[in-house]
């Protein structure tokens, strides 16, 4: 958890402070980033963006220890802005994306591609999953995060969940 103290003190306007708090987050909020776009440059613009737009507002964070929520939905709507301004759209999807042939000790191996299965969940799923399988958050923190209740996240997830193996069950089916 993320120093209180530290946080308190970019609320007030100390920049090292602040840059302490992106220090600790940077590696988390650009995976998350990358996550959702797949494309290194357009996660290192998302991951800007974000840490500009909390650096700009970071005086209107109320409670300090809401630090890791509030920047996450910063990132969320940072990601959903960028996606749907530029247009980012798999317009040469395959059915057979889930999958990929890998070669190890002259073995090629099927490996199944998740993140291409996770771009195909609705964006309410999709933010579910990420939060909690890739940043690893627990379901209350998804919760405030996504501003839904508890019950609806983990309704989310099972769903998300189900519509996955579904996706990959698919993906098999058509090698």
């Amino acid at each position: 958890m993320e120093d209180i103290v530290t946080v308190k003190r970019a609320i007030e306007g100390d920049r090292q402070a602040f840059e302490q708090l992106i220090e600790i987050y940077s590696n988390r909020l650009y995976r998350e980033a990358y996550t959702r776009c797949k494309y290194e440059e357009d996660a290192k613009e998302i991951f800007q963006e974000t840490v500009y737009r909390a650096y700009r507002s970071i005086g209107t964070l109320k409670e300090p220890q809401y630090f890791k929520t509030w920047i996450s939905r910063i990132l969320i709507n940072v990601s959903n802005d960028y996606l749907r301004k530029n247009g980012m759209i798999d317009l040469e999807h395959d059915e057979n994306a889930y999958t990929r042939e890998v070669v190890i000790d002259d073995k090629v191996e099927v490996k199944i591609d998740l993140y291409n299965a996770i771009d195909e969940l609705e964006d309410k799923y999709k933010d579910a999953i990420i939060l909690r399988y890739i940043d690893d958050l627990k379901v209350e923190e998804i919760s405030k995060i996504l501003d839904r209740p508890i019950n609806t996240i983990k309704t989310h997830l099972r769903k998300a969940i189900k519509d996955m193996k579904k996706l990959l069950k698919e993906g098999y089916e058509n090698e």
